[in-house]
């Protein structure tokens, strides 16, 4: 019996299919229960524990603090936000360095970039917008206010 529980958690947190975000499970199997042994055990494939440790550990501050499942949802998300328009600039960056571009071919390269970094740079704003609403709107305490100000910051 295949158990796609890590699929599905993986897939609730980023919003994609499971097959498109984590890679095939190798051997998940549903053993009885004993004395000895409880619940169930899934081995993942090393590329499904790697997929596994990268998400777990980057929002692993998210989700250990004490803050709202709502807030820790949206926080989550401006912080995948941040990676893409640090990404976008990385590749600007890249673009603008580029010689072996024409000055015209930089330039078409580098306004597409800046085009797709100011959708992005909106999707920011709005995220962290929802994001004070939705403090006020559960009267967070100032102590949570601050620890979700702190971790909405970008990382370096």
């Amino acid at each position: 019996m295949l158990i796609s529980s890590a699929a599905t958690a993986l897939t609730a947190q980023s919003g994609a299919s499971p097959a498109s975000q984590v890679p095939p499970v190798e051997a998940a199997s549903v053993e009885p229960k004993s004395a000895s042994q409880e619940g169930v055990k899934v081995d993942l494939s090393p590329e499904g524990k790697a997929l596994a440790a990268k998400h777990g550990s980057k929002n692993a501050d998210i989700d250990s603090s004490n803050l709202p499942d709502g807030v820790k949802k949206i926080l989550k998300v401006i912080r995948e936000i941040q990676e893409k328009i640090q990404k976008k600039m990385e590749e600007l960056d890249k673009v603008m360095r580029d010689q072996s571009l024409s000055d015209k071919e930089r330039e078409s390269k580098a306004q597409s970039i800046q085009g797709e970094l100011a959708a992005l740079t909106s999707q920011l704003s709005s995220s962290t917008n929802d994001l004070r609403r939705v403090e006020n709107e559960l009267k967070l305490s100032t102590e949570q206010k601050k620890v979700s100000n702190y971790l909405s910051m970008p990382k370096a």
